[in-house]
């Protein structure tokens, strides 16, 4: 019911919903059809912690560049549940392609299908039709490709993954709480490329179990020249940041630069960072640039980038890795000496030990002396 301004997430369905997520699955919700000037979320969509799903109109084109929300789609925020939290009102969180989508019908036994376009819909069971809850199965099927890529995530890391490589869409709505969050598109359109790609560098990396949704990070700007500089900003919705650290090609860790103290900023509260890097004191080829945000033992999800080299210096922060190499070198150029030497002594010793026996290994006499 939208009375009163819709559900506030305690409704039956609603807590439903919670509980399938809590037990390990992964749900997508329907936001509703009631457009622009809807009252609220209905009760499903409303679920704190299920991915709720607005509809976009991709115009019947593969260009994502004109896709636009369609206007019967539902608009957030849900309704405040009081709890002091204004996060969990951030619906929807996703949007997706909603817009007369070819669908399974019965068009013998209804009469006929809805076909705007000369296409397979013609063919007498199947027609298309709109609405978010035609929205909502594509996004099941990148849940399931994200899972698929990586099966050790959570439920909530999965649907954090969703929200952090959506593509942007829309000036957000509440910036005061989250500066990405539309009312209309949430916190973007669903990319399932990217998601997959997030979802495997994880597991390649081992790093699926210290993620923790709550942090935040975000790349800002990222200029690729001979003077590499990636701008980004990090929170944490409850709790506060650590640190900020990057690494290149899954080499050690390295603290990035802030514009101001990070001991001083609170929850749900950007910091600014920066990392500068010189191309020129990197190997010739591609580099990977990982930037992590840290609190205690958990992690954000990683931003993740690439950039080219056409230096032919090895990269000054790979130091350690030389370091290494240079004492294994030295290491083993010492056990070869050691080794010579040995060998050096027992060559010398086999040669004089003919010398000491008798010849044709005949007795030799002794004379004891009282």
């Amino acid at each position: 019911s939208h009375e009163n301004g819709g559900s506030d997430g305690s409704d039956m369905h609603s807590r439903i919903l919670d509980e399938a997520m809590i037990a390990g699955i992964i749900v997508s919700v329907a936001a509703g059809n009631d457009g622009p000037n809807n009252d609220g979320l209905s009760g499903m969509g409303s679920s704190d912690l299920s991915v709720t799903v607005g509809a976009t109109d991709d115009q019947n084109t593969v260009a994502r560049e004109d896709d636009t929300i369609a206007d019967y789609s539902s608009r957030g925020p849900r309704k405040d549940n009081g709890d002091g939290n204004p996060l969990n009102e951030l619906k929807p969180e996703i949007s997706a392609p909603g817009s007369n989508i070819v669908q399974a019908e019965g068009c013998v036994t209804s009469g006929g299908c809805s076909n705007l376009i000369n296409d397979a819909s013609e063919n007498s069971y199947t027609g298309r039709g709109s609405g978010t809850s035609y929205a909502t199965p594509s996004v099941s099927g990148v849940m399931a490709l994200v899972w698929e890529a990586n099966e050790n995530l959570t439920t909530m890391q999965l649907k954090e993954i969703l929200k952090q490589t959506a593509e942007r869409r829309g000036e957000p709505s509440l910036p005061e709480v989250d500066p990405y969050w539309n009312r209309d598109f949430g916190f973007g359109m669903v990319d399932a490329y990217a998601a997959t790609l997030l979802a495997i560098h994880l597991k390649e990396t081992g790093t699926t179990e210290l993620v923790d949704p709550g942090i935040q990070n975000h790349l800002l700007s990222f200029n690729e020249t001979d003077n590499i500089k990636l701008v980004g900003h990090s929170w944490s919705t409850s709790g506060s940041v650590e640190s900020v650290n990057f690494r290149i090609d899954g080499g050690d860790w390295i603290e990035a630069n802030f514009n101001s103290s990070i001991i001083e900023i609170g929850p749900i509260t950007p910091f600014e960072w920066y990392v500068e890097l010189d191309s020129n004191k990197f190997s010739s080829g591609t580099h990977t640039i990982e930037v992590v945000a840290f609190s205690s033992s958990q992690q954000s999800l990683p931003i993740v980038v690439q950039f080219e080299s056409t230096g032919e210096s090895i990269s000054a922060y790979d130091f350690s890795s030389m370091i290494y190499i240079l004492i294994a070198i030295i290491s083993i150029t010492w056990l070869s000496i050691f080794l010579s030497i040995k060998l050096g002594y027992v060559a010398k010793f086999s040669v004089l030990l003919p010398k000491l026996k008798p010849e044709n290994n005949s007795p030799m006499d002794a004379e004891i002396i009282e």
